[in-house]
């Protein structure tokens, strides 16, 4: 039951660091609460099902969190331009 929410947890963090960390770092609290719902949704229908899903969910958000302090990352910040429309959407680098 723990091996299994210590498998399901790694494969979501290998696909979240497949697609950027430095800039899906920014959004862990809401990658966070859907992958733990996903893995819930997932392992639904027995007591050690949801207790895998638990852990799987635990092990995620206590990595985003180390990520998140030990790491630079970057958000996406409306930012002024001096051309016509004036505001921009551009990834700003943010110091752990």
């Amino acid at each position: 039951m723990i091996f299994a929410g210590l498998l399901s947890a790694l494969g979501l963090l290998v696909l979240i660091f497949k697609f950027g960390i430095r800039r899906i770092i920014a959004y862990d609290i809401p990658i966070d609460i859907v992958s733990t719902g996903l893995l819930m949704y997932l392992f639904a229908g027995t007591y050690s099902g949801m207790i895998a899903a638990m852990v799987g969910g635990l092990i995620i958000s206590i990595t985003l969190f180390t990520v998140k302090k030990s790491i630079y990352r970057e958000e996406l910040k409306l930012v002024k331009v001096s051309v016509f429309p004036y505001r921009k959407l551009r990834w700003i680098e943010v110091a752990p």
